[in-house]
């Protein structure tokens, strides 16, 4: 799952996201991602990407992997990332297809086997086009597939016939991973082999169970835990991500901050009010949140 990084004034809150990995841990995730974009990697210097993955890691031990985010719009860049992370302790990068240049395919398929070559850590291809304008082509992907570094695809296009499509060219060598518990499967396909949740920050055990209904085809189970999630997650959803994720923490954990970096700013009051409405209504299927929610409605 996705780490949100708290913040206290100018420097990262290294206590609280600490504390707040603990928790998680202690929830049952199966895993950790640092610096990804719930964790405003964008907005993190290097040495600070760098310092959360070794406390990750710390904490961490050999319970569940820890997997930085690398990928940058530059490969020289994505490289150097790439190769400090491995030496902070990650198990395995994931690399999001460059941004805002547009590469063409030509020059997506250089830039991963670029840091295949260069780099020795596992890596996880993310595909998000919502977010950098290019999506990787299921031609392109079958071509990487060559590459021995990678092991995992991450696909967040929102177009499902592509989606489909890229999740065939590499159903037979690659893992897939789900964008969210909830996430739909694609038919035909070998369904997805783990999901990266964002609402984990908030609800780890009920994402975690979530998954294992759809995992196990318990149909009926999976739809009356995933409504009340999905109202949450169209309430976080209401802002610019990670600001509504760090702001429902910040209700279960008033130890962690919610004032994400800017250009990120604190919810709107409308926002934040319904997020609090989504985040009471959890109470009803997942019980370790009712106490904390005590009194949500009227913060």
């Amino acid at each position: 799952m996705p780490l949100v990084t708290p913040f206290l004034g100018a420097a990262v809150d290294e206590d609280a996201y600490a504390h707040h990995i603990e928790g998680l841990l202690a929830a049952g995730v199966g895993g950790l991602i640092a610096g990804a974009i719930a964790g405003e990697g964008p907005t993190l210097a290097s040495a600070e990407a760098l310092r959360l993955v070794r406390i990750a890691t710390r904490i961490a031990g050999r319970r569940v992997p820890v997997i930085a985010a690398t990928g940058t719009h530059c490969t020289a860049t994505t490289i150097r990332a790439t190769r400090d992370a491995a030496e902070a302790g990650a198990a395995a990068a994931m690399l999001v297809t460059p941004y805002y240049n547009k590469p063409s395919q030509e020059g997506l398929r250089r830039h991963f086997e670029a840091v295949a070559r260069n780099c020795e850590l596992p890596l996880i291809l993310h595909n998000a086009p919502q977010r950098t304008n290019v999506s990787l082509a299921p031609e392109t992907m079958r071509r990487l597939l060559e590459q021995p570094g990678l092991f995992a695809l991450f696909d967040e296009d929102e177009n499902s016939a592509r989606s489909a499509a890229l999740a065939q060219s590499c159903a037979e060598r690659l893992w897939r991973i789900a964008p969210g518990c909830q996430a739909a499967f694609a038919p035909g396909i070998r369904a997805p082999r783990a999901c990266i949740a964002t609402l984990a920050n908030v609800v780890p055990h009920l994402c975690a169970r979530l998954w294992q209904k759809r995992m196990s085809g318990q149909v009926e189970e999976e739809a009356r835990l995933a409504a009340p999630l999905i109202r949450l997650q169209q309430a976080v959803d209401l802002e610019p991500e990670p600001t509504g994720i760090k702001y429902a923490v910040s209700l279960l954990n008033p130890a962690f901050s919610p004032i994400p970096r800017l250009p990120l700013v604190e919810p709107a009051p409308a926002s934040a009010a319904a997020i609090r409405v989504a985040l009471a209504g959890l109470t009803i299927a997942d019980e370790r949140v009712r106490g904390a929610c005590q009194g949500l409605l009227h913060a």
